[in-house]
């Protein structure tokens, strides 16, 4: 299995693609603990039959587990707000709700917070590709650019520089969900993190918008030929949610509101745009843990930090830049393969994916056992953005183990 992470810092960019040994695991928890009195966890859940409402009643010993996971690992580490959701096979069987929404810990967090997504929201995207090829709305062969001559394509000729690089108009859709599509981070830079210098390079008054920063990005040659190898990229995505939205005709939030999410039983309050200052932050969100710093796109001159207008986050839905809940992301894992976006379809997957940005730190998981779970946080290690030390990497660990503990 792998586990992709990816950190958009400040002044530079780190992806990269980590194979882990991850535990295997199951999880649960819900509504009636009386219904379980006398017996422990392990035993109902280890029963090869067991009943989606005989792991219900397990809920008040998983919970504790849990939260007995959980609650030092906070403490230790300044992670003053955390969720956490466990599903199995699309039934939730736990959530839980850790530390509070405000930095003064007066207003207690809840199970259904919102967080920032970060990367954990690709998979998302994935998914609404995956069903508009599915609705024949287009197709992954479809090329990217439209150069006059290479249709069927998507996006207009005009986006492209006077002498682009010629390789641009052979980049397909499938190779931007595979981050093949010839960009590399590492050596070209990551326009997620670089709106700043983008608006002073093209002279604008106001922040970038998407035709600004795709122009920017395809004034450039590409790092490698599309299809030739893998490098992940945050620009990548950024096409595909404008692929979505010209293949479809709305807004990427509404049409994975509709398509993605809804039938699930996510609510559309329930997976939300990001706000791209910190005054019009959520209601539902938590204070964020930072130190990271940027020049503001908002306001020229000012040095912000990294959540507060370095980024007008409107360009960046579908690559991170979402609000989200730990249960709304637990049932998506539970009904499509990470990464790729397929429906599972009563299959299962071991797969996984992390998100990390300036306070924050995600994780999306699915395991052979047919339980998924997620985990959102209010602080990165910013010293270990990805990697086994890194909090996400911690938090998988001590979930994974309090599953395999339960017997699920």
């Amino acid at each position: 299995m792998t586990l992709l992470s990816y950190l958009p810092a400040v002044t530079q960019s780190v992806s990269g693609v980590a194979m882990l040994a991850m535990l295997a695991g199951c999880g649960g928890g819900a509504n009636d603990p009386a219904a379980n009195a006398g017996k422990s966890l392990v035993c109902v859940a280890q029963h090869p039959g067991a009943s989606v409402p005989e792991l219900l009643a397990c809920s008040a010993d998983l919970n504790g587990r849990i939260d007995a996971a959980m609650k030092p690992f906070m403490a230790a580490n300044g992670i003053s707000a955390a969720t956490v959701a466990v599903a199995r096979d699309g039934v939730m069987l736990a959530e839980r709700g850790y530390g509070h929404r405000d930095s003064a810990r007066q207003l207690p967090l809840p199970a259904d917070a919102m967080f920032i997504t970060a990367s954990i929201v690709k998979p998302v995207t994935a998914a609404a590709i995956q069903t508009l090829a599915r609705e024949g709305a287009l197709a992954l062969t479809d090329h990217v650019f439209c150069s006059g001559t290479n249709a069927p394509c998507w996006l207009a000729p005009a986006l492209l520089a006077a002498a682009p690089d010629g390789r641009m108009a052979s980049i397909t859709v499938a190779q931007l969900l595979e981050h093949q599509g010839g960009w590399d981070a590492a050596i070209s830079g990551d326009p997620m993190v670089s709106e700043f210098d983008i608006g002073q390079s093209l002279g604008l008054r106001a922040p970038p918008q998407q035709d600004d920063i795709i122009r920017f990005v395809l004034r450039g040659q590409l790092d490698f030929a599309p299809g030739t190898r893998t490098a992940y990229s945050n620009f990548g995505y950024l096409l595909l949610g404008r692929i979505i939205e010209k293949a479809s005709g709305v807004g990427y939030i509404p049409y994975v509101q509709d398509k993605i999410m809804g039938p699930l039983g996510v609510q559309k309050a329930d997976f939300e745009g990001m706000r791209s200052l910190l005054r019009d932050r959520h209601p539902r969100e938590p204070d964020y843990i930072t130190t990271v710093t940027a020049p503001s796109v908002f306001v020229p001159g000012t040095t912000v930090l990294a959540l507060d207008g370095a980024i007008r986050a409107d360009n960046w839905f579908a690559t991170g830049s979402t609000i989200t809940t730990a249960r709304a992301m637990a049932l998506f894992a539970a009904h499509y393969r990470i990464p790729d976006g397929v429906p599972l379809a009563g299959a299962k997957n071991n797969g996984g994916f992390s998100g990390a940005d300036p306070g924050v730190a995600t994780v999306l998981r699915q395991l052979p056992s047919g339980v998924s779970y997620a985990v959102m946080m209010n602080k990165l290690d910013e010293a270990n953005p990805s990697g086994e030390a890194s909090y996400q990497m911690q938090a998988l660990r001590r979930i994974e183990a309090v599953l395999t503990d339960a017997g699920l």
